[in-house]
């Protein structure tokens, strides 16, 4: 972990950020700060420094100046550290003799990382003084060479002031010295503060880590001026407030009007909407008006919203009409006005009418942050004790990234110094997660309906990392709505869709896989160990099973491990009659199945009646056995299936409902069954084929949308294969001996994404290949036969993404080139016998990036290549016959990156 390795490097020393530190010590009191004043009390604690603090005081800001804030007995490190990390204004007085000082030097260092605001006061010094450090002409040279000499502080730690001093000298500030009125200096200083406090109306947090990176990720959501409500989404517990009110406090003085309305989502079920709706009119100058319903107060802000330039901030809503109350006729907003909306539910602000570009989902913490706001709570200091590093590693991947579950675990190990506590602790919370994050959690699943609560308990227990398709085909096949269902997971933010990449037969894919946090796991997990239909994912729950007397219908058996444990339970429970047994109803529920080799045998073939996902890890068999019952399966899946010959004997009745059909490692298998047209449902096809051609009867799978084959002796493919209109995505990977692609392939109107990786003997494309105008992607890499396009290439108007590296014998572009003008990015690696571009390669004005390494004959560019304005990275390595390149080039004013090696 990074984060450790940087304490453990900063602990290696004699001092951490303050000298001699005792790691458990504690601060007075835990109340936040508003200003820390930085000195050297030898020069100006009883002058300058004290005189900023009182008159601050005076108006009423909570000030740290250590001859006044800290009482006897205080713990001197734990109390200035606690001040720093509050204070939301840092002010240094930089003094003749503030080097002198490591306090003051270790203060300045710890403060520069707190990332706060920091008002430099150059008093009697000059800036440059705090960079000529090494020089003898600096003030504060002479103060390092006596550290040096007195040898207490290693070289890292007179390096690291160093540099604090050094990025100091650059921020603006005061001068002050004994030709200026030093009341003046005064006055210029204190208004200054206050314009700064006067941005932070609002608590924050107590430890505000991670907020700069919140902030620029929330402003480069909706950049444009005209947007002026935004959205931040996220689970429970993820700081959505935190960054709101973060937010609220940056722009409060670039407002006429502001409001911060809290909890709106509990208000509402109090229904206490009406004091929310007083609180932001009173806000926006309007009070005491008289209404008691919720219609009354929406047209009272309805003929006010639009007389200000306001901020307002409605936090932790969950329901459109509670927007509606709060901001009715939104668009008749004030000019310049900006509304920020927090909720769980993505859903309420796609309904109100907000794009996604106008909504920010809340990300988990980095290592780093994560790992401070978890040591600040557990040990009142930034980074762990070196005895407790790989234990608060533990924590942090079991938190993964969740402000509420870093603070709430955090503060219960507070204090306790016992090792085989905190691994007590571990253990108990990867089973039974703490009240106060559960309870946080929970009112999400609990605001689900049965059948999304089913589907939720699904993703906790086994659909984590699948791909989006196989689980609605799986609560398709179970009789719910899977497709709403998973909408309904993803806008409350209880599971996530993320572009994952999947190396595949030789291959990157992106897939859209479901993922969740890994307490929201936790919690669904421990509802579904005491839910009906019972979900098994690890022996230890077969086992506690089989001691049980209770029969619960089971939905799914996971992982294959346990599968030998769950036939021993099944005798147990059933006996030898098992077959006759009218108790096998016991196990007709069971709907999803995970099972390896040969444990699955034909005395179980009753628990297949039911199953919707089969997934068959080392296949043993040469055939799908006639006696599973497979007539409501929805996913098959036979993974390294080394013996399978045939997919199911010709007169078996094929799984009529199948959707997903998923074979690899099918090294025998040489043809698909004619039956397989049956499958009208089947929408995705992946499959390991090793047979030189494919059925006419293969072209009857009119749903097929997305289809891969890994085929390499596949020679052809069949007249009709363009009737597979249904087709969005296509990919034959390694089909070497693949010459041509048939006339009707042109039919496939809907392909968006072809990939044809290494079909070494493809030669050509049909001339009708234009007529796919709706692809976007094509892959081409190591067609090394392929000579030409054909002209039609640039009809595909809606093409984004070419690639066409190691076209070796590729010899020209179409002259048309050129009318792809939706092309973002070509690869034309190794390209070893491409000349040139043709001219009307200049028009591409949406291209970003363009790869031209290894194109050994490529003499020239278009002279007008500059129009291609749009360009960011180009690549031109080993280009050995280009010599220069055009006068144009220099009109490209958005490149980036140039990289050239010939």
């Amino acid at each position: 972990m990074a984060s450790s390795s940087i304490a453990r490097q900063n602990q290696s020393q004699s001092e951490n950020a303050f000298d001699q530190i005792a790691p458990y010590s504690t601060p007075r009191s835990l109340e936040p700060w508003d200003i820390f004043i930085n000195h050297r009390g030898c020069d100006v604690k009883h002058t300058l420094a004290s005189t900023i603090c009182h008159t601050l005081q005076s108006m009423g800001l909570h000030v740290f100046l250590d001859v006044d804030a800290l009482e006897a007995g205080d713990s001197i490190p734990a109390e200035i550290q606690h001040a720093i990390t509050t204070a939301t204004l840092h002010i240094a007085i930089f003094s003749p003799n503030y080097a002198q000082s490591p306090w003051c030097l270790a203060e300045l260092s710890f403060m520069l990382k707190t990332g706060k605001k920091i008002i430099p006061i150059f008093y009697h010094v000059d800036p440059s003084d705090l960079r000529w450090v090494d020089q003898e002409k600096g003030k504060y040279a002479h103060a390092f060479s006596e550290h040096e000499k007195k040898g207490r502080y290693k070289s890292e730690k007179l390096d690291e002031w160093k540099g604090a001093l050094h990025n100091s000298s650059f921020l603006s500030g005061y001068l002050g010295s004994n030709n200026e009125d030093e009341a003046t200096v005064l006055k210029n200083i204190v208004n200054c503060a206050l314009k700064i406090m006067k941005k932070s109306p609002l608590w924050v947090a107590e430890h505000p880590l991670g907020l700069d990176e919140l902030v620029q990720g929330f402003e480069s959501v909706a950049t444009e001026e005209t947007v002026k409500i935004r959205g931040i989404v996220g689970m429970g517990g993820s700081g959505k407030t935190t960054l709101a009110k973060e937010l609220f406090n940056r722009n409060f003085s670039s407002f006429e009007r502001r409001s911060f309305v809290f909890d709106v989502r509990d208000a509402a079920s109090r229904n206490a909407l009406t004091d929310k709706q007083k609180k932001l009119l009173a806000d926006l100058g309007a009070h005491h008006l008289p209404f008691d319903h919720v219609d009354e107060g929406k047209v009272f802000l309805s003929n006010h919203l639009s007389f200000h330039r306001a901020l307002i901030v409605l936090d932790d809503v969950d329901h459109i009409d509670h927007l509606n109350a709060l901001l009715p006729n939104k668009d008749k907003l004030g000019s310049q006005s900006m509304v920020i909306v927090t909720t769980r539910e993505l859903g309420v602000l796609i309904s109100w009418g907000l794009s996604l570009s106008c909504i920010y989902r809340m990300p988990g913490l980095n290592t780093l942050h994560a790992e401070q706001l978890f040591c600040w709570h557990a040990f009142l200091q930034p980074s762990p004790p070196a005895e407790f590093e790989t234990l608060v590693e533990e924590f942090l991947k079991a938190c993964n990234g969740l402000p509420l579950s870093l603070k709430v675990l955090g503060a219960q190990l507070y204090g306790k110094k016992c090792k085989d506590y905190w691994k007590s602790q571990l253990h108990k919370i990867l089973r039974i997660l703490p009240s106060e994050i559960k309870q946080r959690l929970q009112f999400s699943y609990d605001a689900l309906d049965v059948e999304e609560k089913e589907m939720f308990l699904d993703v906790a227990c086994f659909l984590i990392g699948e791909e989006k398709h196989t689980a609605i085909a799986v609560w398709d096949g179970s009789g719910w709505s899977g497709l709403h269902g998973l909408e309904t997971l993803v806008n409350k933010c209880l599971v996530e869709l993320i572009e994952k990449e999947m190396f595949k037969w030789g291959r990157l894919e992106m897939e859209n896989r479901i993922t969740m946090h890994d307490h929201l796991r936790d919690m669904g997990r421990e509802i579904a160990s005491k839910h009906s239909p019972y979900r098994l994912w690890c022996p230890q729950q077969i086992d506690n099973m089989k001691r049980s007397t209770k029969r619960k219908p089971i939905r799914e058996i996971q992982p294959a491990d346990s599968f030998v444990a769950f036939k021993e339970y099944m005798h147990q429970l059933m006996g030898d009659s098992i077959r006759r047994s009218k108790r096998l109803r016991f196990s007709n529920r069971l709907q999803i199945l995970s099972v390896k080799g040969n444990e699955f045998t034909e005395e179980f073939a009753s628990l297949s009646e039911d199953l919707v996902w089969l997934c068959w890890e080392d296949f043993p068999l040469q055939n799908v056995p006639t006696w599973l019952t497979l007539k409501n399966l929805r996913v098959l899946e036979l993974h390294v299936a080394n013996e399978l010959e045939e997919l199911w004997e010709e007169k078996a009745d094929p799984p009529l409902q199948l959707r997903q059909l998923i074979l690899t490692g099918c090294h025998k298998l040489q043809w698909l069954p004619n039956s397989i047209r049956r499958l009208h449902h089947l929408k995705k096809l992946f499959a390991d084929f090793h047979g030189s051609s494919l059925s006419e009867e293969f072209c009857g799978l009119q749903s097929l949308e997305n289809l891969q084959l890994f085929s390499p002796v596949l020679s052809s493919l069949p007249d009709g294969f363009g009737n597979l209109t249904s087709l969005r995505n296509l990919s034959l990977l390694f089909c070497y001996r693949l010459s041509m692609l048939p006339d009707s392939f042109s039919q496939l109107i809907h392909l968006t994404d072809l990939d044809l990786l290494v079909c070494n003997m493809l030669s050509s494309l049909p001339d009708g290949f234009g007529n796919l105008k709706s692809l976007r992607t094509i892959t081409l890499r190591y067609c090394k036969q392929l000579s030409t396009l054909p002209d039609s290439f640039s009809q595909l108007i809606h093409l984004t993404d070419l690639d066409l590296s190691g076209c070796e014998m590729l010899f020209s572009l179409p002259h048309s080139f050129g009318n792809l003008t939706s092309l973002r990015n070509i690869t034309l690696r190794y390209c070893k016998h491409l000349s040139m571009l043709p001219d009307s390669f200049s028009q591409l004005i949406h291209l970003t990036d363009l790869n031209l390494s290894g194109c050994e004959m490529l003499f020239s560019l278009p002279d007008g290549f500059g129009n291609l304005t749009s360009l960011r990275n180009i690549t031109l390595y080993n280009c050995k016959k280009l010599s220069m390149l055009p006068d144009s080039f220099s009109q490209m004013i958005h490149m980036t990156d140039l990289n050239i090696r010939l």
